[in-house]
Order: C-alpha cells, then structure tokens, then sequence
C-alpha cells in the first residue's frame, strides 16, 4: 500500500506539504498542488479519513433516530433532510429504534460516541430523562416531531393542535355529532395529546357535545382495526372518527367495512398523513397532507448552523398542513 512518503518522493516535495495539501490547507501553490495530487493518483494513495479526522476534529458524520423506517412520515423526512447534509458533504448514520423511548436515549450516547457532529431526533415522547440525555449531548441535537423549545432544544413540529380543531370543523360541517378520536401512546404529546385537544376545542367552539370516545393504540393498521371493532360495540351510535394517522384511519374503515357501514356514509373517517394506503383504500381517505419532507430540510438546515456554531436564530419552526378532500369526509 503506498504511503505518504511514497507520494512525497514522487512529487519531489516533503511530507508535511503532501500532508498540508490533502487536508487542503492554506498556503500551498497551485501548481505545487497539481503535482502532489498527480503523486496521489499514481501511486494510488488513500487518504486515512480516521486519521484526517481525528486531526480536524471533524467527522462529517450526522446522526438520524427515528421511530421506525417503514414509515411514509420517516421515509419522506430522511429523503427531505438526506438532500440537506449531501449538499454539505456531511454522511448520514440512520437508527431506528422501534418506537422505544429508551432507545431515543441509547442511541443519543451511541452517537456521542461515534463523534457525530450533530443529531437529528424524530422523538416520539419528550420527558424529563429525554431532556437530560439531550442537555448532556456534546453534539448538537435537533428535535422533529416533539416541541422540545421550553426546554431550549431547537425542534421542527407539525401544527397538531390546529390540526385537531380542523379536523373537528370537517367533522361537524359533514353533520356530525357523536365523535371520538382513535389515538397511540398518552406519552406522544404531539400526536395523541395535541391533536385530541383540538379536536375538542373545535366541539367546544360549536356548541357541540363532549367528546364521545379517545381510546389509545398503536401506529399500525392492526391497531386501527382492533380499536375500531371495539369501538362500534361501545358506541354504535358514532358518526365521526378521527384518526391520529392515516395508517390507524385504514384499519378503522376495513373494521366499519366488516361491519357492513361504509365510510364517510354512516360514520365519516378523517386520517393525518396523506398516506399513499389513504388514497388506494376503498372508500378514499380524506386526510391531512404533512410537509414531511420540508420537516426533513428544515431540521438539517438549523443542525448544519449549530455545527457551524451559527448563533440559534429560532427555537422552533412549526410547519402547516393541506386538507385532502376524498370520499370517507
């Protein structure tokens, strides 16, 4: 293997100048740095990146957590915030921890570790032990999904409260009365928390009654399914659902199919997500559409300032939706 001595006596140059102009430092000409990196290229050199690295202290690595890859939000984020740290050169370190709180906190240490320059966090929960890991973090970590900006953690969210209020005003302007909501997890303060209560304000605002359900699940179809066939034996008399997400949403209506009651005729069904399974689901699915993709961007571009040591200019970016107008609302 050839080395940087190799390149030197090829070069007719020093050691020290090979090395000044692989880590292109200033100050070297330019014609000097044409012949080194012909030596480079002729002796077939590869630069130890460790090395390089280590002398820099900079690894041009970031790190992603995020719940789960199979999903349409994640997939679209990674592709949104990939597109970012391309562009700056940075290489990108992909977790995935299943949806498990302690693993949002394992993998913060890992990255630590692996000398991440920065952390992109799409957080399912947000608490006190969340907090500390991330206060203790000698990366900077950005948070997706969860509003960290009380705690002084710069985050990118979705607007869920008023996602909520509008999904209960698309409910009542299609007649309905007796309304629940399918949620995940009471720890998800965006996702189940937010976007129930404003759905619940959007009732209260109308004079309507209370809320008539807001049972707990999971992220999945099955979860939306189960809930539902449930939900129709305690309350038979509903006649709008909202969902936590589009996923949820599909199951629900594959359970009031089973049931004989189609969607958006007896009950109306609202999901969150614009996921592609909405769009194909027999009867369509009227939903929210999520800028998942600009979420993406967005955290990349503040975790690309932080790195940069560019002072934070704003705690928190907090991304709008589109109502999607199909056939179950």
């Amino acid at each position: 293997m050839a080395s940087l001595h190799d390149v030197a006596k090829l070069a007719g140059v020093s050691k020290s100048t090979v090395s000044r102009v692989i880590n292109d430092e200033y100050g070297v000409k330019a014609s000097t740095k044409l012949k080194v990196m012909k030596a480079v290229e002729e002796v077939g050199y590869v630069v130890n990146q460790v090395a390089k690295d280590l002398k820099s202290q900079k690894t041009n690595l970031v790190g992603v957590i995020v719940p789960r890859v199979s999903s349409n939000a994640t997939a679209q984020g990674v592709d949104g915030l990939s597109r970012i740290f391309d562009q700056a050169s940075k290489q990108v370190l992909l977790a995935s921890t299943q949806q498990s709180n302690e693993k949002e906190i394992e993998y913060i240490q890992l990255f630590n570790q692996k000398r991440v320059e920065g952390i992109v966090l799409y957080a399912t929960h947000i608490d006190a032990e969340l907090v500390k890991a991330i206060h203790q973090s000698k990366s900077p970590v950005i948070l997706v999904g969860q509003d960290g900006s009380l705690f002084n953690i710069p985050s990118v969210v979705h607007d869920d409260l008023r996602v909520g209020f509008e999904a209960g005003n698309r409910l009542l302007q299609a007649g309905c009365r007796q309304i629940g909501f399918i949620g995940v997890s009471d720890s998800d303060l965006a996702v189940d928390k937010l976007r129930s209560d404003g759905l619940r304000q959007a009732l209260a605002m109308n004079g309507s009654s209370e809320l008539l359900f807001h049972c707990h699940g999971e992220f999945s179809i099955e979860s939306g399914y189960t809930n539902m066939r449930q939900l129709l034996k305690d309350f038979p008399n509903m006649d709008g659902v909202f969902c936590a997400t589009d996923r949820i949403a599909v199951g629900a209506i594959k359970a009031l199919k089973e049931s004989e009651i189609v969607a958006g005729q007896q009950v109306k069904v609202l999901g969150v997500g614009n996921d592609e399974l909405g769009y194909i689901s027999a009867p369509s699915l009227s939903t929210f559409s999520y800028a998942f993709d600009k979420a993406g961007e967005s955290a990349a571009k503040m975790l690309l300032d932080l790195i940069e040591g560019a002072p934070a200019v704003m705690s928190k970016v907090v991304l709008s939706f589109q109502n999607i107008d199909r056939e179950t609302c």
